[in-house]
């Protein structure tokens, strides 16, 4: 058995392992052969003889990949998916010391000078809106465009079907071009659900498809729909390029996504920078807004987050703490909890309660500081081979090195 072969066959286990504990398989997706598939991986999914074969997987990596960059990639990963099996099977892990072992980041609490001033820049910008304070003029500038029940399912299932052609031609045009080098897409499906604890999900599906999940739950803002869609068209078009380096490398590790690991600093930091790969415009005074808003927001969910799973606050709590500093209504706050609550609503433990570092630590730490640096060196076309041709760069473990040339 090859070293990919034995860790595709180790992700699935674990796959089912987290499953059988949370409801959450951490596989994100699979388009290897069908015998290495997640659900045909029956071998057994105690964490004692789990971690001891990913310590077999550890000694092959070291002994057998030559590749540095892939080595660094995989033992990376190796040591994050350790680290799910110790803290899933009870081991009574800190927070701080989960999101370091998965992440391979520090966990950061954001004080509160920081969130202050974000919030006074965010006055500033809105100075000239309606509203008699910043939370009523927040509270109108959310109700321009607010949708909710059949109106945000056809938005979701029509408008952004529609727009996700226009944003693969955005990539096509000013990504790919640059690079010299074509993958092929197949496209994306809109679905509107319900009753999941994040906002929208990029369910890669193999065959360079994929399908975009928005849960519909709560009103959504159409202007902020259509946003969100530059961030999971790159989940998609990120494994399109990691599909075509499997099927034309035969590195047969790339065939199993996981979550979990260092990979998703990269590849949420690498989403929420979208916008900018694009250059998506955004001098108008709303997208000013918006984008003062969405930083603060992710600011202050990391700063819940830690609330709940490192002090033990409870989750009324934390509603009030994101209400007040996040400028939400409570009902937007409460809907929040879900996704950074130590337990599910039916006792599990949460699969996702520490991913909400991912995002503002993948892009204001590792992704955009690099691209603006790669655009003041007239390096684009060469940072955007480096990010989707090498696909052992997308790690929290291995960035800086894949990007040591700039």
């Amino acid at each position: 058995m090859s070293t990919g072969e034995q860790y595709v066959r180790i992700c699935g286990r674990i796959g089912r392992f987290t499953e059988r504990l949370t409801g959450v398989s951490i596989v994100d997706a699979y388009f290897g052969p069908p015998s290495l598939a997640p659900e045909r991986q029956t071998g057994s999914t105690e964490p004692d003889i789990i971690l001891q074969d990913i310590g077999s997987l550890v000694d092959n990596i070291e002994g057998n990949i030559r590749n540095r960059l892939r080595r660094e990639y995989l033992l990376g990963e190796a040591s994050s998916l350790q680290a799910v099996v110790r803290w899933l099977s009870g081991t009574g892990m800190p927070y701080a010391e989960l999101v370091r072992d998965l992440f391979h980041v520090e966990m950061k609490q954001f004080p509160a000078a920081l969130i202050d001033r974000q919030t006074r820049y965010l006055e500033e910008l809105m100075a000239e809106f309606p509203g008699r304070d910043l939370r009523e003029k927040v509270e109108m500038f959310r109700k321009q465009g607010e949708v909710s029940g059949e109106a945000l399912r056809t938005l979701v299932e029509h408008d952004l079907q529609s727009r996700s052609v226009d944003v693969g031609d955005m990539f096509q045009k000013q990504v790919f071009s640059l690079m010299h080098s074509r993958v092929t897409d197949n496209g994306v499906e809109y679905r509107a659900v319900s009753d999941k604890p994040w906002g929208g999900y990029n369910y890669y599906k193999g065959g360079f498809r994929s399908v975009n999940e928005f849960n519909i739950d709560r009103p959504a803002n159409r202007d902020s729909m259509l946003l969100l869609i530059y961030h999971e068209y790159e989940h998609h078009v990120s494994n399109l390029w990691r599909e075509k380096a499997y099927v034309g490398k035969k590195y047969t590790e790339l065939s199993i996504v996981p979550l979990h690991t260092g990979r998703c600093i990269i590849s949420e930091g690498a989403a929420d920078t979208a916008k900018e790969f694009l250059n998506v415009d955004q001098t108008s005074p709303r997208m000013k807004v918006y984008d003062a808003l969405y930083a603060l927001i992710r600011m202050v969910h990391i700063n819940a987050a830690i609330m709940m799973n490192r002090d033990g606050r409870d989750s009324e709590e934390v509603a009030d703490y994101i209400s007040e500093h996040g400028l939400r209504t409570k009902e937007m706050a409460r809907g929040m909890i879900d996704f950074i609550a130590p337990r599910t609503r039916d006792g599990r433990v949460n699969l996702w309660a520490p991913y909400a570092f991912t995002y503002h630590i993948g892009r204001a730490d590792f992704v955009l500081p690099t691209f603006r640096k790669a655009e003041e060196h007239d390096s684009l076309a060469e940072f955007y081979r480096t990010l989707y041709l090498n696909p052992f760069s997308g790690s929290s473990v291995t960035w800086s090195e894949a990007f040591d040339w700039l």
